[in-house]
């Protein structure tokens, strides 16, 4: 497949990037600063723009046919942002405009829009007194996917920890019902995307992917 990744530089975007390949994909890395990518990358087309430029966005899609794009934008601090909103917008529109068949697969948040009712207290009342900013721009972000006509999956996952490529995945995915936990690997969440590219399964949803509860019994959810 043709996939477009924007934020490949990012934690995140890094890990799908590279699984991607490893899975014999053909990518295309929209990046701010193209110096960040670990050199050398077989199989990338590198393209260095700003996401929240339409035009730098309309650009990349215009001229290229792509059966996915993954947006894993996100900002470093924890004032307010709206990168994601803005990155969203131009990417939907383009889309539109462009090839409204293609994939789009959007990394927001647990605690965006309806999913804050699934969290417990303790997660709920951290999101809404030190990441409010975050939480709103995803809320905006997710809420421009769902109006487009676009084929999407909103992918939310819980607290992502700092781990690199891994071959046990252990994690659930969650379309209802309460998040038992709080932490995702990095790993685990690029391989739910990837592994789930082109997959009919998640069109027109938003999940929240989580570690797996221990003592969990498997295929309950």
């Amino acid at each position: 497949m043709e996939i477009l990744i924007i934020g490949a530089t990012g934690r995140t975007g890094r890990l799908i990037m590279r699984l991607a390949l490893e899975e014999g994909h053909h990518v295309t890395a929209f990046v701010r600063s193209a110096e960040k990518l670990n050199r050398p990358l077989t199989g990338v087309r590198i393209v260095q723009g700003d996401s929240t430029d339409e035009k730098e966005i309309q650009n990349v899609i215009f001229q290229h046919k792509f059966d996915a794009v993954v947006v894993a934008v996100g900002s470093e601090t924890f004032k307010s942002s709206k990168v994601r909103t803005q990155t969203t917008r131009n990417v939907v529109d383009a889309l539109e405009n462009r090839s409204s068949s293609t994939r789009l697969w959007i990394v927001s948040s647990a605690g965006s829009n309806e999913s804050m009712d699934q969290l417990d207290f303790f997660s709920r009342t951290f999101i809404k007194n030190i990441l409010k900013g975050h939480i709103s721009d995803h809320n905006k972000q997710e809420n421009l996917v769902q109006k487009s006509i676009l084929p999407y999956t909103i992918v939310r996952p819980t607290g992502l920890k700092e781990t690199g490529m891994i071959n046990d995945h252990d994690y659930i995915v969650i379309t209802k019902g309460p998040i038992l936990t709080n932490s995702i690997r990095r790993g685990d969440l690029a391989h739910f995307i990837v592994s789930n590219i082109g997959s009919q399964e998640y069109i027109g949803k938003a999940v929240v992917v989580t570690s797996k509860p221990k003592n969990d019994k498997p295929n309950e959810l």
